[in-house]
C-alpha cells in the first residue's frame, strides 16, 4: 500500500472553461480593449501558463510562472498550491510543504493543498497527516483517495482496523 497523490488543480474558473490556448488568446483581447493588466488578470495569466508548462513536464519554466504570479499576486492561494505541487513532483518536499501550508494559511479549506500536504506529511510526520486527511473527508466526505491515504495512515500509527475499515 502507498500513499496517492492528488492531481486536482485548483485553476482561476475562466481557464477551465475555455482551455489554456484560447485563455490566452481571450486575455490578449481583453488586454487590448482595456489598455492594460489588473494585478490579478496578470497572475491568472502566469499560473495558466505554469499549468500548461507542468502538465508538458517543464517543471524549471512552471516554477518560474508560478513565481512570477506570487511576485504580482504574493497571496495567490492557487499560485502557491501549484508551487508546491510542480516542487513535490521534484520530490523537494521541504519546499512543498511550505507552500502548501502558505497556500492554506490563505485559504484554510483549500482541499488540494490540505490533501498534498498530508502526502508530504505522511512518512515524516503521521499524527499531522492524519488530522490533514480528516479535515480533507469533514469537506468532502466521498473523497475516496482521501478514505484510502487515511486508512494508511492510520495503519501506519498502530490503528490496523480503522485503517482498513477506511
Amino acid at each position: 500500500m502507498s500513499i496517492l497523490r492528488k492531481r486536482v488543480k485548483a485553476q482561476p474558473v475562466w481557464p477551465r472553461l475555455v482551455g489554456v490556448v484560447a485563455a490566452g488568446v481571450l486575455g490578449a483581447a481583453v488586454l487590448s480593449a482595456c489598455g492594460s493588466p489588473s494585478a490579478n488578470e496578470g497572475a491568472a495569466q502566469d499560473i495558466t501558463a505554469g499549468i500548461a508548462a507542468q502538465a508538458a513536464g517543464q517543471y524549471a519554466s512552471a516554477t518560474q510562472y508560478y513565481q512570477k504570479a506570487l511576485a504580482i499576486s504574493p497571496k495567490d492561494a492557487v499560485a502557491l498550491y501549484n508551487l508546491g505541487d510542480v516542487e513535490q513532483l521534484q520530490n523537494l518536499d521541504s519546499a512543498a510543504e511550505t507552500h502548501y501550508q502558505a497556500a492554506l494559511a490563505i485559504d484554510p479549506n483549500f482541499i488540494s493543498a490540505m490533501y498534498n500536504l498530508a502526502t508530504v506529511e505522511a512518512t515524516s510526520a503521521p499524527d499531522t497527516a492524519k488530522a490533514l486527511y480528516l479535515q480533507v473527508i469533514k469537506l468532502s466526505p466521498k473523497d475516496a483517495d482521501a478514505h484510502f491515504n487515511l486508512g494508511y495512515v492510520l495503519i501506519s500509527l498502530g490503528q490496523r482496523k480503522a485503517g482498513l475499515s477506511e
